[in-house]
């Protein structure tokens, strides 16, 4: 084997010297071997080793670059969820608000807190989880305030139509005359229920319907003389009587203000008027109950 072999090695550098003898064991020779087959390795791969250091050294720069261009944008992204969870914010209270008046509960499927703040300490992968749960949370309460929206669209919408047929005008521009209740029959003398009121103006005043509806009757009444009668829903119907004239026919649909009569003075009447009663459920009640501050066209 190498490694257990002596060599010797003789030098004679001229003739006049002395011969010099040199002696080598194999593992020497080995290591020698070795030693210069690392030394021109080492000169080969250093260039690859040189390129190969330069090119890490561009990569962390790159990632330092991205790492820092992340950082603003987590920021941005940070300070956009917290305006969107404060506008939310102002959005639900803001319904609350509006439920309150369309008299919804405003305590109903609350959307729970105003979220978290992230923390700065924490790592990027925690801080990628926060701000995740944090968007799924503003997601879900986005989800809630449009159901929440539209079902207060839903009830403004029910109010709007209800009030459209509630009949809260006074049919006619003139004076209030006999009202509702008992009164002595101006043609009999006798105690007798006057179930509406008598609202006095010219004939020809334009009657106006004071509320949505369907006209079921326009035609001739023995002691109403001429007559009309508007269907208002929810049990709901309205009677005008004494008319000179109709302005729509039985099955017509009309809107609050639609001139559906002239107001006249035919019947049992003394003068010329309008004899305007409201039923609810097919019961007489005061039409003036119905009448609000503005409650004249």
């Amino acid at each position: 084997m190498l490694f257990r072999r002596h060599f010797t090695i003789m030098v004679l550098p001229d003739a006049q010297s002395f011969l010099r003898r040199f002696h080598i064991r194999g593992g020497q020779i080995a290591g020698g071997l070795v030693g210069l087959v690392a030394l021109v390795t080492l000169a080969l791969v250093s260039p690859l080793l040189l390129l190969w250091s330069l090119h890490l050294t561009r990569e962390l720069r790159q990632v330092k670059v991205e790492r820092d261009h992340l950082a603003v944008r987590s920021q941005e992204v940070e300070q956009t969820v917290a305006d969107l969870r404060q506008k939310l914010g102002n959005y639900e209270r803001r319904y609350d608000r509006l439920a309150a008046m369309a008299g919804l509960p405003v305590s109903a499927e609350r959307s729970g807190g105003e979220g978290r703040i992230v923390d700065a300490e924490l790592s990027p992968a925690a801080k990628f989880d926060l701000m995740k749960t944090e968007t799924e949370h503003l997601a879900d309460r986005t989800s809630l305030l449009d159901r929440r929206v539209d079902s207060i669209e839903q009830s403004w919408g029910e109010q709007t139509e209800r009030w459209s047929r509630f009949p809260a005008l006074v049919p006619a521009k003139g004076l209030i005359g006999a009202g509702f209740g008992w009164r002595r029959d101006p043609f009999t003398g006798l105690n007798q229920f006057h179930r509406g009121v008598d609202i006095l103006a010219p004939t020809g005043t334009p009657v106006r319907a004071p509320a949505d509806g369907v006209v079921i009757k326009a035609g001739r009444d023995s002691g109403y003389g001429n007559t009309l009668i508007i269907s208002h829903g929810d049990g709901i119907v309205t009677r005008y009587g004494h008319l000179s004239a109709f302005k729509a026919r039985p099955g017509q649909k009309v809107q609050r203000g639609d001139v559906v009569a002239l107001v006249g003075n035919t019947g049992r009447s003394t003068g010329s008027h309008v004899h305007y009663e409201i039923f609810e459920n097919g019961s007489a009640v005061n039409p003036e109950k119905y009448f609000g501050e503005d409650a004249y066209f």
